[in-house]
């Protein structure tokens, strides 16, 4: 084990190039991060590249006990940045210090490292650091039991459901709801899902970034790492909407969510979510449900509040790649500010809320 030291402090770590194979790097990496977005078996699918090339592997150790396992591409073509693969998770500015000091002693041509998606609602400003708020997820924290998670929802919500489920039942009879996990999962259900949220897109004149090659990378992952969870609802056993999920530790994600457009004034899809809710509460004892980055309403009527993801630039110099992105970040953040600055205003203000209804009633939810 390698030492280090920098204004921080020392601190061990362990580098392993990629023929360093580490056979129980899965199960370290879910029970540090508990994030789908940390596991190997996720970026191996997503990008197969690694699968040719490999990737780098740096175990962070403060006083002899492990922190971080972080996973990075790294090119000797392009030797002058690292994309930092682990995301969405909790990690100290401190941490990413530290760890970039490494990666800048171990690489000698490196000039900067990228940290995407980082949970860290306070970073702490350091030199040669720039960051900047990128996607917001929204979060559900879940309590202990139903009852109190119902009670947390206003009025008009928990009436809603509660409406939507029994016009449901009296109209369908032979409405259910099924969880199917991990073997369980068919790819059948995976491409139903997804073919439904495609539509659903088109009907909401929104564009869906889901592909076949998604299909197909959704269905390994689900089915095989040990996380995913399908919650389903179905009509004589047709699939007319539900929710692509994966379970990790406390936290679920929700990956896609979907339902048919014959069923538009049902609501299947916030039935769909809500049952899926139910499911991890009462079953899984989660925590913290993500329903990932977009500030659709239906989100926050269900409980989400918004969760702050930064994206981390680390330097190894004040030069011109350090001058470059505290720039471009200067005028995103003035930009953002500007955009705040307007929506005070309440007549303008008043117009945002009158276009998110008429949003809201074109989508159906």
């Amino acid at each position: 084990m390698k030492k280090l030291s920098n204004s921080n402090g020392n601190f061990e770590y362990e580098l392993l190039d990629q023929k360093q194979p580490v056979v129980d790097l899965r199960d370290q990496l879910a029970g540090l991060y508990s994030s789908p977005f940390a596991d190997i078996l996720w970026w191996e699918l997503r990008d197969l590249s690694l699968i040719n090339n490999g990737y780098y592997k740096l175990f962070y150790y403060e006083q002899s006990v492990l922190k971080h396992i972080i996973l990075f591409k790294y090119s000797a073509e392009l030797p002058g940045k690292i994309i930092v693969l682990t995301h969405t998770f909790k990690i100290s500015s401190e941490n990413i210090e530290n760890i970039s000091c490494i990666l800048f002693y171990e690489f000698d041509k490196l000039q900067q490292i990228i940290f995407e998606n980082i949970f860290e609602p306070k970073p702490k400003k350091l030199p040669k650091m720039v960051f900047e708020r990128g996607l917001n997820d929204i979060v559900i924290f879940l309590p202990d039991t139903l009852d109190t998670y119902m009670k947390s929802l206003g009025m008009s919500t928990r009436k809603k459901i509660r409406l939507i489920q029994n016009r449901i039942a009296k109209d369908f009879p032979d409405f259910k709801v099924h969880y199917n996990e991990n073997g369980d999962i068919l790819f059948k259900q995976i491409e139903r899902l997804i073919s439904l949220n495609k539509d659903r897109m088109i009907v909401t004149g929104k564009k869906s970034f889901l592909t076949d090659t998604d299909c197909k990378l959704l269905y390994q992952y689900a089915s095989t790492s040990g996380f995913g969870l399908l919650c389903l609802c179905t009509i004589d056993d047709k699939i007319i909407g539900g929710t692509i999920n994966y379970v990790i530790g406390e936290h679920a994600y929700m990956h896609v969510i979907s339902h048919d457009n014959s069923y538009n004034k049902y609501s299947i899809g916030q039935i769909a979510l809500f049952n899926a809710t139910k499911y991890l509460i009462e079953e899984k004892n989660i925590k913290y449900y993500h329903l990932m980055s977009g500030s659709q309403d239906y989100k926050f009527r269900h409980g989400g509040i918004y969760h702050d993801r930064y994206i981390f630039w680390v330097f190894r110099n004040n030069g011109v790649h350090y001058f470059w992105r505290k720039t471009m970040s200067s005028f995103k953040e003035n930009g953002r500010k500007y955009k705040a600055r307007l929506r005070t205003n309440k007549i303008i203000n008043s117009f945002f809320i009158k276009l998110e209804k008429i949003k809201m009633k074109i989508q159906g939810v």
